[in-house]
């Protein structure tokens, strides 16, 4: 905002009527943003500098005033006083240079003003300063709603295991299939373990095969081919490639509708292929598509989406809708969330009906999706189980999302005179919308810059041309054309990129001494306690134990080697207690590398079979940037 002001004032216009730019930081009544804390910090710093501006703004006009007070002139020599102690006494200000001097002059009259400023502010009445100082906050509900999802579903994931169920199939990606079908049964139970499954990780894979984000990959022109020939008429598969809002929960819906359709398409994808191979990816998809607690996690996301994603956000984005008005909103969600909970049937019985299962009570958004799920319902065990889970950690997730709308709070305490002068709306789509194009431009154009896109989009948006031709004269055309040369030659975006140079070398330097300050404080740890070494001799040791610094080096050893089971060092004050420490964990290593070395004679006689069965797997994707491939 600096910027444009400054480009403002140094046209014609701003010579003749200059604005100044804490007036637009007095008139922001409150700031939509995400939810994530560095936003939340930006709001707390424009908040912070609103407040400076008002009382800047309020001193200013209290020195302009035709009738100056004593009080004002006292606090005026009271900075004069501390610029020149900072600058060391009389001597020392005269020693300053007129630059400085000047720069330092300026820092104490926007004090002075600050000062003055407050204290016509404190005497101001209570509702006088109630309206100065608003300012609030709103979280965007499209990511209320997306973060909601990720609740619930991160307390569906970690439902199976409390429950001592079998949980979705993993769906390992090609590079750790190779490593486990290579490795030991250490390694595949680490593979296993760390890959993921379930709906979502379905979905995105299934985005990936059924709508690749590069069109050279995926199957999406043949799934469009042979979705026509089958039903008639071509649906593109929900983009999941990229984030965008109910994208996993629109992809569960098209999965659970058409179940029997994708299943019969990716065995005509592998039939078509000389060899009948499925990619990896493919080969994922198509067995957590007969995977019943994965089929259970699609109905799940499905049943919240319907009864509560499509109806919240059909209400959100309604027409002239106040963000700061949406309180009863949220609240209704999660109403609506508890009488869910509380009568599991009002989704999963077979006369469960829209006027009761939905937010709105308005029909569902895909009927198809729901009939479908009633049809699955008799297959799946754990869907009530899994449901109560979702719902749960949604509700949750909503009471911590919707803080703002807490009574008591900002927003609650607030009149609608005041809600309607802080308008904002319930979404970010704008700036996502504006950041997406950005995203374009700079593919269309690699060299364009951030305040050449801003200049553009400006001027289409704000029907400059109109502006121009109906109140530029042959001066304002000149003026305006030698600012643009000055500021071209400015270079400025160069200096922003040196400056983003010299911050990333900063990092650099600060990261390369900390790391030196760890090793140093390690050499001194290890000339402390002793070598860490590996015990080659216990029996020797015990007859004869070494000092406790050399000890606990023979501990730090089995540590690096993960042991997390021994005690710190600070609590092993005696000598014997290190060797009780040492003793156990020379035996749980001991016996670690006996599994092992046994596991490993097992894996050599298997490895030629496990060899033979990969020979003919062959990936027909190019590697994707996730490694899913």
């Amino acid at each position: 905002m600096t910027d444009i002001y400054a480009h403002y004032n140094a046209s014609l216009f701003g010579q003749e009527e200059p604005e100044d730019v804490r007036d637009f930081a007095r008139a922001v009544a409150g700031m939509s943003t995400d939810h994530t804390e560095d936003q939340k910090k930006l709001c707390r710093i424009f908040e912070d500098w609103k407040k400076l501006c008002e009382r800047e703004r309020r001193g200013e006009a209290a020195f302009n005033s035709t009738s100056i007070g004593d009080d004002i002139h006292v606090v005026l020599w009271e900075e004069i006083k501390h610029n020149i102690r900072k600058a060391g006494g009389d001597m020392g200000w005269e020693a300053l240079s007129d630059d400085e001097k000047r720069k330092r002059e300026d820092e104490a009259y926007r004090r002075a003003c600050a000062r003055i400023g407050q204290e016509k502010i404190d005497a101001m009445t209570p509702e006088q300063r109630r309206y100065i100082k608003l300012f609030l906050w709103g979280g965007c509900c499209m990511h209320k709603e997306m973060n909601a999802v990720k609740g619930g579903n991160a307390r569906m994931t970690a439902f199976w295991k409390a429950q001592g169920f079998v949980g979705p199939i993993k769906l390992v990606n090609k590079d750790n299939r190779v490593a486990a079908a290579s490795g030991d049964s250490a390694t595949k139970e680490r593979v296993t373990e760390a890959a993921q499954g379930g709906a979502v990780k379905l979905c995105s894979l299934a985005g990936a095969v059924f709508a690749h984000k590069d069109k050279k990959k995926g199957q999406q022109d043949t799934l469009q081919i042979y979705m026509e020939s089958i039903i008639g008429y071509m649906i593109r598969f929900p983009d999941t490639s990229n984030t965008r809002y109910q994208a996993f929960c629109e992809a569960a819906a098209e999965l659970i509708t058409k179940l029997d359709f994708y299943r019969r398409f990716l065995e005509l994808v592998r039939n078509l292929k000389d060899k009948r191979t499925f990619t990896n990816m493919e080969k994922n998809v198509f067995d957590a598509l007969f995977n019943v607690p994965t089929l259970t996690e699609l109905c799940v996301l499905v049943l919240y989406s319907q009864s509560i994603s499509h109806p919240y956000m059909r209400e959100v984005r309604g027409m002239l809708k106040n963000l700061l008005e949406l309180g009863g909103e949220h609240r209704r969600v999660l109403g609506h969330l508890q009488k869910l909970l509380d009568d599991r049937q009002l989704l999963l019985s077979p006369q469960a009906s829209y006027e009761t299962g939905a937010l709105d009570g308005k029909p569902w958004e895909r009927p198809d999706a729901f009939y479908a799920i009633q049809r699955l319902a008799p297959q799946l065990p754990h869907l009530k189980g899994a449901l109560i889970a979702f719902l749960e950690g949604a509700r949750d997730t909503w009471v911590h999302f919707t803080s703002e709308f807490e009574e008591g709070g900002k927003i609650a305490s607030a009149s609608a005179s005041k809600k309607r002068r802080a308008f904002m709306k319930p979404t970010n789509d704008d700036n996502e919308g504006a950041l997406r194009a950005y995203r374009v431009d700079v593919r269309d154009n690699p060299r364009l810059s951030i305040a050449q896109h801003n200049a553009r989009k400006m001027y289409q948006k704000n029907n400059t041309s109109a502006f121009m031709q109906m109140h530029f004269t042959p001066a304002h055309h000149r003026s305006l054309m030698q600012q643009a040369r000055d500021e071209e030659a400015a270079q400025l975006p160069a200096k922003s990129r040196a400056k983003q140079v010299a911050e990333w070398r900063r990092v650099d330097e600060e990261k390369h001494a900390g790391d030196a300050r760890r090793g140093e404080r390690a050499e001194n740890k290890a000339a402390k306690e002793g070598p860490v070494v590996h015990v080659v001799d216990l029996p020797g040791l015990l007859v004869k134990p070494p000092t406790i610094p050399i000890l606990k080096g023979y501990l730090n050893w089995y540590r690096a080697q993960g042991d997390t089971t021994i005690p710190k060092n600070a609590r092993l004050d005696k000598k014997a207690l290190v060797l009780d420490a040492l003793i156990a964990a020379v035996e749980r290593y001991n016996t670690l590398e006996s599994e092992a070395a046994s596991a490993e004679v097992v894996q050599d006689a298997q490895i030629e079979v496990e060899d033979d069965a990969m020979q003919g797997i062959k990936d027909d994707f190019s590697e994707s940037e996730a490694g899913d491939y």
